[in-house]
């Protein structure tokens, strides 16, 4: 079955070709030789449906026997192809005609004076199909080129991706632990209670390995989780506040894409301010697009600093590389700050995909 529909519609386009050919052949030769085209047509739909036969042997020629070898005996192989070519489809169309008409229906036709010229014709079109397979043959070469190609990008994409997960995982346990050691001596009850709250963190992160994309829904519970983890450290220092779309919590996004961006602000914007400060994520949909933004009233910080943060902290650096890698350079990180509070954007396409996604529970 896979056989046929890979042939039949080569063929069928074939098929087509010759018989246009062969219908425009049949008003030059009526007009040359004043025939009636009603009979000017079936002579040559016969001779042109005869060469078409021909070509199947010639594209094996062309294409396993002669491609793989040497430049030089591929030209002396295709002349010695199109002598072969022309001698034996005159044969072939002389029996055949005289077969159907009769040969004194042939010497009336005078088709011997025409031998040489018919012949060179025939060597011609012989050349024009070998230009056609080879034509055919450069452009499947190019498609497979860049195929290949494709997929080699598609794979590294996907290992800088696990390798920038895999970065952020041990990075965020590690400050993680760090907030629970904190406690560990004032509140060893709340230190415990962080500790339960770590062991769903961590299940989520082991989870989002093997999931690309994850309801919104799930990644803002899993925030949600590392921010009690927080204010059991800060306290009334920390504030957090959530300004979601409803309609966004059922699109996808990349698993701990927001995490990284909630650790940023706490640490370097709310955690330097002796008073504390208020965390907020909004989300929301527009044009086609999910927009985020975690944003914090902290100690803000200066442009250098800002940069910084941006290119050498592992956490806004990666979030920001995995963001252009699954996205497009247009998803990337959007940083903003001043003397009072630090700002993180970025936009993701909703797809048509996303918006027939099931709305979490």
């Amino acid at each position: 079955m896979t056989i046929s529909r890979t042939w039949i519609r080569p063929l069928l386009l074939g098929w087509l070709v010759w018989t246009i050919y062969s219908a425009f052949h049949a008003g030059v030769l009526s007009l040359s030789e004043r025939l009636p085209y009603v009979y000017a047509l079936p002579s040559s739909l016969m001779s042109n449906y005869l060469m078409a036969l021909y070509t199947i042997p010639v594209w094996f020629w062309t294409t396993y026997v002669l491609a793989p070898r040497h430049w030089l005996v591929q030209v002396l192989g295709h002349v010695a192809g199109a002598f072969a070519f022309a001698f034996g489809w005159v044969e072939s169309f002389w029996q055949l005609f005289i077969w159907l008409y009769g040969r004194e229906i042939f010497e009336l036709a005078r088709m011997e004076r025409t031998r040489y010229w018919q012949a060179l014709s025939t060597m011609s079109m012989y050349g024009l199909v070998v230009g056609v397979f080879y034509m055919r043959r450069h452009h499947r070469q190019l498609r497979e080129k860049e195929r290949r190609e494709a997929d080699l990008r598609l794979h590294t994409n996907k290992m800088e991706l696990a390798v920038l997960k895999a970065q952020l995982n041990p990075h965020f346990l590690f400050n993680t632990l760090n907030s629970i050691n904190a406690m560990v001596g004032s509140d060893p009850e709340g230190a415990r209670q962080v500790l339960a709250r770590l062991a769903e963190v961590l299940r989520y992160s082991l989870e989002s390995d093997r999931r690309a994309l994850v309801p919104l829904a799930e990644e803002l519970r899993f925030v949600a989780t590392y921010l009690d983890i927080e204010q059991a450290r800060f306290g009334k220092r920390l504030q957090v506040r959530l300004e979601i779309d409803n309609e966004a919590r059922a699109l996808l996004v990349p698993p701990m894409i927001l995490q990284p961006l909630a650790e940023n602000a706490v640490r370097h914007g709310i955690a330097p301010k002796e008073e504390g400060g208020e965390l907020i994520i909004r989300v929301q949909t527009r044009n086609a697009q999910l927009d985020i933004e975690v944003a914090d009233n902290g100690v803000g910080t200066t442009t250098s600093r800002q940069e910084e943060l941006l290119h050498n902290g592992t956490g806004l650096r990666n979030t920001d590389l995995r963001l252009r890698k699954m996205f497009g350079e247009d998803a990337g990180l959007q940083v903003s700050t001043g003397e009072a509070g630090f700002r993180v954007k970025f936009h993701i396409p909703i797809t048509e995909a996303q918006l027939h996604t099931d709305h979490p529970t």
